[in-house]
């Protein structure tokens, strides 16, 4: 039987694994599970459990379409999640036995909960719930809710420097605060409440704060000024007995994220990124309750721990060592840092790495797995003790645990590698290329540039569920996703190499592997095609106000005016993109801008985006297509008035694809 190739449709069948939770005896994992349907437009995540010899899977819950972020208790006798059910008018948090039977609902918080993290008495809880500071009780909450949701005046009245956030207003007055959940009564306990802390307001989750192992204390993440979200950050301890503070003493201002005790409490590992120009490697750093003072773990490593500071880190049983994930040459491994160790030793390779956890035990850890071919797979690997520096790790012992996604087997999909090419100033640059289904050599392809966002993002070894190299290798390119200069999973020079260039070296590298696979015979020079979101949107706009080879460009949510961008949710960070505000150097500045180069442009594009986008908003891509459209050059607009920077409905999705692949092909 013929195999059929990669579509929109199978991208949307796909079941999506997200995060999951040991029990504490290392039998068993749960994790949430979220299918769609394109019928519907809709989506449903339960709740399922895998043994973690891989023999067993079961579907935990059923009820209720969004159970999220199980959390397993401390004495194994319950899991934790938030959903949103029958009756609640925002998600609360349930509890359910592993051996099933019906969920309980613990709380009744108007504000809802998210964020779970269990006590070590298996007694309460800590949540993240957003409420007015200075209403007292739950009741003036909700009394406050219900004004606002029935008030005929929608006006946003504004004094602060940040107040929209990707697709949501920051601006209304409420914080991210720490609550403490009684799992019997459900009575909760704010424990900012009166004091003037908050988590950050850009989506507060578990790695803004921990608890320490005997319940005593908390850490978290605490914004200098909340109301200017890229300023430094603090990480603040309370005494939660005498709600006593202090704030760890890092000497230099920080972001930092992923505060997380050791299991003997004495120290506390946590993610450092220089709050500077230009963009810096994130580092892993320990601060010692001995000393008071914060140390650099590998500090010769030359990448960074996780993408703009965010990744998920865990101590070993022993504290000997800390477990985080970092992207490299464009996978994301799972690595283990030994204190003693110059630099980590990767545990589990990628593809792409993404959630995991360690067993109480140690010895073994689960954790999700994605790559160019497949969506996230849950993996359990057997460890040895922590190894010494430069030994490796056998991956030998690594079984699969879930069955999902059986159908893909019956997809045909292309080949791909990874290859490194000469860029920028003749500098290695990595880039993935995706032949087609029934790829012959002896042809030559249409080429399709596929260029990320960020900038300092990468494309990963990942299954892409927005950006599918496979779906789009299956409509018959060679597709080229280039690592350009600036792309995050190589060094620091690398990394900072756009600082007050923002367009060139990128645009260098791309054209760099556009000629190299003319040159090799991989690709007709007639058929050129481009696309890009974001950055990558920019990108692809620089290029039509600088090249006219490509035949046709596809251009989503794309910074074209830099001067524009000054109505996003992000503005003052383009300063330290550009190297320069406008009014310093005008000159400087729209130099780096594609709209400066509109004179030049001849590309057929077709632009798409979201309302909703308040990173790039939507008028940027207004500005593009008429400015396309006064000059005579071929253009077709896609505006979505309930998506954001992304497109996350199943048949907005649809179209996304119809519309993208419906274009090239006209060209």
């Amino acid at each position: 039987m013929k195999k059929k190739h990669l579509t929109v449709e199978h991208l949307w069948q796909c079941e999506r694994i997200g995060t999951p939770s040991f029990s504490p005896d290392g039998a068993w994992v749960v994790i949430d599970q979220t299918t769609y349907s394109m019928e519907t437009n809709e989506s449903a995540t339960q709740l399922w459990l895998y043994s973690a010899d891989g023999k067993t899977q079961k579907q935990l819950t059923t009820a209720g379409k969004k159970n999220t972020t199980p959390s397993w208790s401390p004495d194994g006798k319950l899991i934790a999640f938030c959903a949103k059910r029958d009756g609640d008018e925002a998600p609360q948090l349930y509890v359910i036995a592993p051996d099933g039977g019906e969920a309980r609902r613990v709380t009744t918080l108007s504000t809802g909960v998210s964020s779970v993290r269990w006590f070590p008495d298996s007694k309460r809880v800590m949540v993240i719930s957003e409420v007015w500071p200075d209403l007292k009780t739950d009741k003036d909450q909700a009394k406050k809710l219900k004004e606002e949701k029935d008030s005929k005046v929608k006006a946003k009245v504004v004094e602060v420097d940040n107040y929209r956030y990707w697709d949501h207003w920051i601006c209304d007055g409420r914080r991210p605060h720490l609550f403490e959940i009684s799992i019997a009564s459900g009575k909760s306990k704010d424990h900012f409440a009166g004091k003037d802390f908050t988590l950050s307001l850009t989506d507060a989750g578990l790695t803004d704060y921990d608890i320490s192992p005997d319940g005593k204390e908390i850490a978290w993440v605490q914004p200098r000024l909340p109301t200017r979200t890229l300023d430094p950050s603090d990480i603040v301890v309370m005494n939660l007995k005498t709600r006593k503070t202090h704030t760890l003493s890092l000497g230099r201002p920080l972001w930092v994220g992923s505060p997380t005790f050791s299991n003997d409490g004495e120290r506390i590992a946590f993610l450092a990124t220089p709050a500077s120009a230009p963009p810096q490697h994130t580092e892993l750093t320990m601060w010692s309750k001995k000393t008071g003072k914060a140390e650099r773990l590998a500090k010769g490593w030359p990448r960074s721990v996780g993408t703009y500071g965010s990744a998920h880190i865990e101590w070993t049983p022993d504290d000997l060592a800390i477990l985080f994930n970092a992207e490299d040459s464009g996978a994301q491994h799972l690595y283990l840092q030994a204190l003693n160790a110059k630099s980590p030793t990767i545990v589990a390779n990628g593809g792409t790495i993404g959630a995991f956890e360690i067993a109480r035990d140690g010895r073994s850890i689960v954790f999700t797995r994605s790559t160019i071919d497949h969506p996230a797979r849950l993996h359990a690997l057997t460890i040895l003790p922590t190894p010494v520096e430069g030994s490796a790790v056998d991956q030998t012992q690594t079984i699969r645990l879930d069955r999902t996604n059986a159908f893909l087997d019956k997809v045909k999909l292309g080949q791909w590698e990874s290859r490194t090419f000469k860029g920028w100033r003749g500098e290695p640059v990595q880039t993935f290329i995706c032949y087609p289904p029934n790829y012959d050599k002896k042809k030559k392809y249409p080429l399709l540039q596929n260029v990320h966002g960020g900038p300092h993002a990468a494309h990963l070894d990942t299954f892409h569920y927005r950006w599918n190299m496979q779906a789009f290798a299956a409509q018959g390119y060679v597709v080229a996703a280039v690592n350009f200069h600036g792309s995050a999973g190589f060094d620091q020079k690398f990394l900072a190499s756009l600082h007050a260039n923002i367009s060139e070296p990128s645009f260098a590298d791309i054209e760099a592997v556009t000629d190299a696979l003319i040159k090799e015979g991989i690709v007709d020079k007639n058929k050129l095609y481009a696309a890009g979101g974001s950055y990558g949107g920019h990108m692809v706009a620089w290029m039509n106000g600088h090249t006219d080879r490509y035949k046709a460009m596809v251009c989503h949510a794309g910074v074209y005016d830099w001067q524009a961008q000054f109505g996003d949710d992000m503005y003052l960070w383009t300063k330290n993109e550009l190297g320069v505000w406008p009014w310093e150097d005008a000159k400087k500045h729209g130099a780096q801008s594609p709209h400066t180069y509109a004179k030049n442009m001849k590309t057929p594009t077709l632009v798409i985006h979201g309302e909703l986008d308040y990173r790039v908003p939507y008028y940027e891509g207004l500005e593009y297509y008429n400015t396309l459209r006064a000059k005579g050059i071929p253009a077709r607009l896609v505006i979505y008035p309930d998506e954001n920077h992304w497109i996350l409905k199943p048949q907005n999705s649809r179209l996304w694809y119809r519309e993208f692949f419906a274009w090239l092909k006209r060209f």
